[in-house]
């Protein structure tokens, strides 16, 4: 089972809602937010099984911890127009890469709300988090993925690395 966390309101629901219905335009994009979990199942078709994603609230980060055992890769959400909160982002995704439990976890770092109207570059917001010291600092391969949960854009990328596809 993957994991996606991220600070509080950062799309988590509706970028997961959008993945497991890339095929269907029409969906509803009213979310309310995850208090606790959501798991939500991508069916990639009839001859490969089905991958299931465990949603964790923001309002959980204190216990995210528990749920990291066993976990191939995490998806770690942060909100590309939200810069008062960039920097929370960075303090708990440095608590998550130093966690014992997620050495060998696959770790992809999610842009979402690319085409916010305040929305930063990806160099901005990467530079902010001091990006490139991260990934020399921690053991865990980086990805970062720039998506629009609400407008569906960048999410094929991101779901060929949730199937291992290249």
């Amino acid at each position: 089972m993957l994991l996606c966390i991220g600070p509080e309101g950062t799309g988590k629901t509706l970028l997961l809602r959008r993945l497991a219905n890339l095929t269907k335009p029409d969906i509803n994009l009213t979310t309310v937010p995850t208090v606790g979990m959501n798991i939500t199942t991508i069916t990639q078709g009839p001859e490969l099984p089905p991958i299931s994603i465990r949603e964790l609230g923001g309002s959980m980060a204190p216990i995210w911890h528990s749920y990291f055992g066993g976990v191939p890769k995490v998806m770690y959400v942060i909100d590309a127009v939200n810069m008062t909160q960039l920097g929370e982002a960075t303090l708990l995704l440095m608590d998550l890469l130093s966690h014992p439990r997620l050495r060998a976890s696959q770790v992809a770092i999610v842009l979402n709300k690319i085409d916010g109207a305040m929305s930063r570059g990806t160099n901005e917001l990467l530079a902010v988090m001091r990006y490139d010291t991260l990934q020399e600092k921690v053991p865990q391969k980086l990805v970062t993925f720039e998506v629009s949960a609400l407008a569906g854009k960048g999410l094929r990328p991101l779901l060929k690395w949730i199937t291992g596809e290249k």
